[in-house]
């Protein structure tokens, strides 16, 4: 019952190189790879895919719209209109 406990002390390069290959996996698992099978095997490839949703389709809208009101303002004042 009298057993002692004996404790390690990581090392600081031990404790670096394990929070390097966390980082790394991190990144690795976040690229968007898809497996693909054709009759020649299977091919990996990274995804491309540029996603239009309809809250991006607003801002782009919403955006241009100001654009057009400002152009528009700038030009009644200097009077093109």
């Amino acid at each position: 019952m009298t057993e002692k406990v004996k404790s390690e002390v990581i090392s600081r390069r031990s404790v670096f190189s394990l929070l390097g290959l966390a980082i790394a996996s991190g990144l690795v698992a976040t690229i968007p790879v898809s497996p693909q099978v054709t009759p020649g095997g299977v091919d990996l490839s990274v995804d491309q895919a540029q996603a239009v949703t309809y809250r991006r389709a607003r801002v782009t809208a919403r955006r241009v719209d100001r654009r057009v009101y400002r152009h528009t303002r700038r030009a009644v004042r200097r009077g093109a209109y």
